[in-house]
C-alpha cells in the first residue's frame, strides 16, 4: 500500500482544479489512492475532493505529509509531520482525518495511533485506538484515547500506562498533560520495578497508589495525594502527602530510606535522613538518630562541595549523653555532656604544580566514636599540607596533630608534628660526565612537640646521592647507588633523663650494589612461561658512633620482610641508620599462564660482616649476624582462587617469627576468604607480646537475589578468645535492597567495652539508598572487604 505524499505549505493555498490534480495522480499511477469523496471532474462533492488530493500537487513522491495550522505560517513553528495509510481533509470543518498506522511528529514528540483527527483551526489532535506517545527524553505513554495540541504539550488521556526512561512505570484511569512538563494523573499507581517476564500482569514487589499523582518533569519529582505504599499489591502504609525523585536525574532533594536496629550500648535506634541537593556541585545530608537508652537524639550532618579545582567533604555529629571516662586507670562518671565529632577532608589543586589540603578527625572524648559506631580507629590524625610537583622533583610541608582514643593506663606519648618539610630532586639520566647515571638530592626538616616537659625534637637532614643501572650483553642487571647523608638534631627534655637541651650531628656515607640475572623460558607442554631470578646485593658502610644524643622517634617499628630485604637501610624513618657492611641474597621464581594464572616463590636473607654492634632490636629479624629467612609464596588460578603466604623463620633454629596467610576462593555461589597472622614480640614498641589472630568471611548466594554472610575475628594469642562475630542476610532486587546484620563485639584493650548490634537497612529505587556519603558502614559489612 502506498503512503500519502508530502505537503510543505498550508493547505489553504493549494487550490487548483480537480482535473489537474486527477491528471497528476494518474500520471504517476496513483489512481487507486483516490478517496471516494466526490467526482474528480466536477462530481457531487468537489470541495472535499480538492482538499483530499491537495497533498500530491507539489511534492508527489514523498512518503509523509507536513501540515501547518491555519493560524501560523511555516516560519512561525515547526511543521507537524503526518504519516498514515489513508488521509481525508474536510475543508469546511478544517479537519484532517488520518487512519491506519498513523504517525505524527512535532518538536521531537512522536504520536502513533490507529486513527487520528487533526483540527487545523484549534490546532488539536484527537487519537484513538492503540495510542503511543514517545517523548524526547525516552518516556513512553500508552493510552486508549488522547487529545493533544499539535505540539503535544497539552492534552487529556484515558487509561494511561507510562514507562519512564529509567524503567519506572505509571498507570492511571485518566491523565492531563500541562505545558509538556507536568502530567496530572487520577486514580494512579507508580512502581520502579520491572514487570515479571513470566507474568507481566503480576503485582510489582512494591509500589505506590494514590488518588492523585503529579509527575513534574521540570522539578523531576513525583507527588502523591492520599498515597498507599503497597507490597505485592497489599497496602501496608498510608500517608496523606508524599513525594520523591522520578529517577531521571542523579541529584534530587528528599528524604532517604531510614535504617533501624539495636545496639547494646544505645538500645533500639532508628535513623532518619534528608538529602538536600543544593546545587550540582554540592549537597547536604541532615540526619537524626533516636535511641531508646539515650534521652537525647544524635544529630548528624554530611556536606560535600566540589569546585573546578578543589573539593571538600565534611561530616559531624552532636548529642548530649552520659559516659564513663576510663583514662589513666580511673573511672569518672560524666553527666549530660555535650559530645560530638567532626570529620573533614579537603583538597585544593592550586595549579598544575601546587596543591594543598586539610584532614580533620576530631571527637569530644575517647569512647564517643566507638559508642555511636562512627569509627574504630585507635589514633585520629589531623593534618594541613601543601605539595609541589615539578617533573622529577617533589616538595611537601605538613602540620600533623594526633589524638589517641584507646583506653590506656598512662598518657599517650604521641607528639604533634610541627612541621615536617620534605624536598626531593632528581637529575636527568646520563647527564653526569664520565660516570653517567642520575644525581639525587633530598632534604627534610622535622619538628616534634609534646605537652608538658616531655621530649621535643627538631631535626634537619640532607642526602646527596648518585645511581645508575647497567644491563650487560648477557642479561645481568646491576643497580649502583652511592649516597652521603648528614643529620643535625636539637632535643629538649630528652627522655633518657638528660635535662635541658642537647644537640648532635652525624655524617654517613654508603654504597649499595644490587645485581640480578632474570631468565625466562616458554614451556611447550602448557601455555605458560617459567622465570628464575637470582638476586645478590653488597652494601658497604662505616660503623657509626653509638654514644650520641640522637633520640629514636620514627625508627621503632622495624621488621624485616620481602619488601625491605634489599633496601640499603632497613630502618623506617631517619632516626636510626643501618651501619656497617653486609651481603644480601635471594631467589625469585615463577610460573605465569596465558589465562592470568600464576605461581611465584621468593626467599632471601642477609648477612652482616661484623657480628658486634648490631643496631636492631630483638624481634626485628635483623638482630643476629645472619638475618631471619623471609619469603613469599603466591598463587592465583584465573579469578577463582588466590593464596598469599609470607613467612619469617629464625636463622639459627628456623623457629617461626612471623606468618601471614591470605586465601580466597570463589565457587560462583559460594565465596570464602580468610586471613591469618602470627608475629613475635618486638622490643622498643607497644608490641611486647606475640600476636596471633585469624579472621574469615563467607558469602553464599542460596538464590539468585539472596545472599547470606558470616564473619568472625578470633584472637589466638595470649588473650585468646573471640573478638568479633557477625552474620547477615541480603536481598538484591531490581527495585529493592534489604539487609539484616547482627554483630557481636567483644571487649578489647582498645575499646574497653563489648557491644551487640543488630542493624536493618532497606533501599528502595528512587526513594533513597541504605548507604549515603558521610555515614559509615557497619563493621560487619566491612569485614567482607578481604574479598578481592
Amino acid at each position: 500500500m502506498f503512503r500519502l505524499l508530502s505537503l510543505t505549505v498550508p493547505l489553504c493555498l493549494l487550490l487548483q482544479t480537480s482535473a489537474a490534480r486527477a491528471q497528476l495522480l494518474t500520471g504517476y499511477g496513483f489512481e487507486d489512492r483516490l478517496e471516494e469523496t466526490g467526482d474528480a471532474e466536477g462530481g457531487t462533492d468537489n470541495k472535499n475532493a480538492e482538499q483530499s488530493y491537495a497533498s500530491v500537487e507539489l511534492y508527489d513522491l514523498e512518503p509523509a505529509v507536513d501540515v501547518y495550522p491555519l493560524s501560523q505560517s511555516p516560519s512561525q513553528q515547526e511543521p507537524v509531520k503526518l504519516d498514515a495509510d489513508t488521509l481525508q481533509h474536510d475543508k469546511e470543518q478544517k479537519i484532517i482525518t488520518a487512519s491506519g498506522d498513523v504517525f505524527l511528529e512535532q518538536d521531537g514528540h512522536i504520536l502513533r495511533a490507529d486513527e487520528m483527527k487533526y483540527n487545523l483551526g484549534t490546532d488539536t489532535v484527537q487519537a484513538s485506538g492503540l495510542v503511543v506517545l514517545n517523548e524526547e527524553n525516552g518516556d513512553i505513554h500508552l493510552v486508549d484515547r488522547a487529545e493533544y495540541n499539535t505540539k503535544l504539550r497539552n492534552g487529556h488521556v484515558e487509561n494511561l500506562h507510562t514507562t519512564l526512561a529509567d524503567g519506572s512505570r505509571f498507570a492511571a484511569e485518566t491523565g492531563d498533560r500541562k505545558n509538556g512538563v507536568k502530567t496530572i494523573m487520577h486514580d494512579a499507581s507508580y512502581t520502579p520495578c520491572e514487570p515479571c517476564e513470566n507474568n507481566p500482569e503480576e503485582e510489582p514487589v512494591w509500589g505506590l497508589r494514590a488518588s492523585k499523582v503529579i509527575h513534574d518533569q521540570e522539578e523531576h519529582t513525583v507527588k502523591y495525594q492520599h498515597a498507599r505504599f503497597e507490597v505485592h499489591g497489599v497496602p501496608v502504609a498510608y500517608v496523606p502527602f508524599f513525594s520523591h525523585p522520578d529517577g531521571t536525574i542523579k541529584q534530587k532533594s528528599g528524604f532517604l530510606a531510614p535504617s533501624m536496629g539495636y545496639n547494646s550500648n544505645l538500645g533500639a535506634f532508628a535513623d532518619g535522613r534528608y538529602y538536600w541537593g543544593i546545587a550540582p556541585d554540592q549537597d547536604l545530608t541532615i540526619g537524626l538518630r533516636a535511641m531508646s537508652q539515650q534521652s537525647a537524639p544524635l544529630g548528624m550532618l554530611a556536606y560535600r562541595k566540589r569546585w573546578e579545582n578543589a573539593r571538600l567533604q565534611a561530616s559531624g555529629g552532636i548529642t548530649v549523653s552520659d559516659w564513663q571516662d576510663k583514662t589513666y586507670d580511673r573511672i569518672i562518671q560524666r553527666k549530660d555532656d555535650v559530645r560530638g565529632h567532626v570529620f573533614a577532608d579537603g583538597q585544593w589543586d592550586i595549579n598544575d604544580k601546587w596543591r594543598s589540603g586539610v584532614r580533620v578527625n576530631w571527637s569530644s572524648d575517647d569512647p564517643y566514636l566507638r559508642q555511636y559506631d562512627f569509627s574504630d580507629d585507635n589514633v585520629l590524625e589531623n593534618e594541613i599540607y601543601v605539595e609541589r610537583f615539578s617533573g622529577r622533583n617533589y616538595g611537601s610541608g605538613r602540620l600533623i596533630s594526633y589524638h589517641d582514643t584507646r583506653v590506656r593506663d598512662e598518657a599517650p606519648d604521641q607528639p604533634d608534628v610541627l612541621p615536617e618539610i620534605f624536598t626531593s630532586f632528581q637529575g636527568e639520566p646520563g647527564e653526569i660526565p664520565l660516570i653517567k647515571g642520575t644525581w639525587t638530592a633530598q632534604a627534610s626538616a622535622l619538628g616534634l612537640q609534646r605537652e608538658g616537659r616531655a621530649q621535643d625534637m627538631q631535626r634537619l637532614s640532607m642526602d646527596l646521592g648518585w645511581k645508575r643501572r647497567l644491563v650487560s650483553d648477557y642479561g645481568l642487571l646491576t643497580n649502583f647507588r652511592a649516597n652521603v647523608r648528614g643529620d643535625a638534631y636539637y632535643v629538649f627534655d630528652q627522655t633518657s633523663g638528660t635535662s635541658g637541651e642537647t644537640n648532635d650531628t652525624r655524617l654517613f656515607p654508603q654504597l649499595h650494589i644490587q645485581s640480578s640475572y632474570p631468565v625466562a623460558k616458554q614451556l611447550e607442554s602448557i601455555p605458560a612461561q617459567v622465570t628464575i631470578e637470582p638476586i645478590a646485593a653488597l652494601t658497604v658502610a662505616p660503623k657509626l658512633d653509638e654514644n650520641n644524643d640522637i633520640p629514636n622517634e620514627d625508627s621503632n617499628d622495624v621488621q624485616i620482610d620481602t619488601s625491605n630485604l634489599f633496601e640499603p637501610n632497613r630502618f623506617p624513618g631517619l632516626d636510626r641508620i643501618e651501619d656497617q657492611s653486609r651481603a644480601t641474597y635471594g631467589l625469585r621464581s615463577g610460573l605465569y599462564g596465558s589465562d592470568g594464572s600464576y605461581g611465584n616463590v621468593f626467599i632471601g636473607q642477609s648477612y652482616r660482616f661484623d657480628a658486634d654492634h648490631n643496631p636492631f632490636p630483638n624481634g626485628s629479624g635483623l638482630q643476629n649476624q645472619e638475618s631471619d629467612i623471609v619469603g613469599q609464596i603466591s598463587a592465583r588460578y584465573k579469578e577463582k582462587y588466590l593464596l598469599d603466604y609470607r613467612f619469617q623463620y629464625g636463622s639459627r633454629n628456623l623457629t617461626s617469627q612471623r606468618q601471614e596467610v591470605s586465601a580466597y576462593a570463589d565457587w560462583n555461589r559460594f565465596r570464602l576468604g580468610t586471613q591469618y597472622l602470627y608475629a613475635s614480640a618486638l622490643d622498643g614498641t607497644d608490641l611486647t607480646e606475640s600476636r596471633e589472630q585469624i579472621n574469615g568471611a563467607a558469602q553464599y548466594y542460596f538464590a539468585e537475589k539472596w545472599r547470606g554472610r558470616l564473619g568472625a575475628t578470633h584472637d589466638l594469642g595470649v588473650n585468646s578468645g573471640l573478638l568479633q562475630a557477625s552474620a547477615g542476610l541480603d536481598y538484591f532486587g531490581q527495585c529493592v535492597f534489604l539487609s539484616l546484620t547482627g554483630q557481636k563485639n567483644f571487649t578489647t584493650s582498645a575499646s574497653g567495652d563489648a557491644s551487640t548490634v543488630v542493624l536493618f537497612n532497606i533501599g528502595l529505587k528512587n526513594l533513597g539508598g541504605f548507604e549515603q556519603s558521610g555515614y559509615r558502614r557497619p563493621q560487619s559489612q566491612q569485614s567482607l572487604d578481604l574479598m578481592p
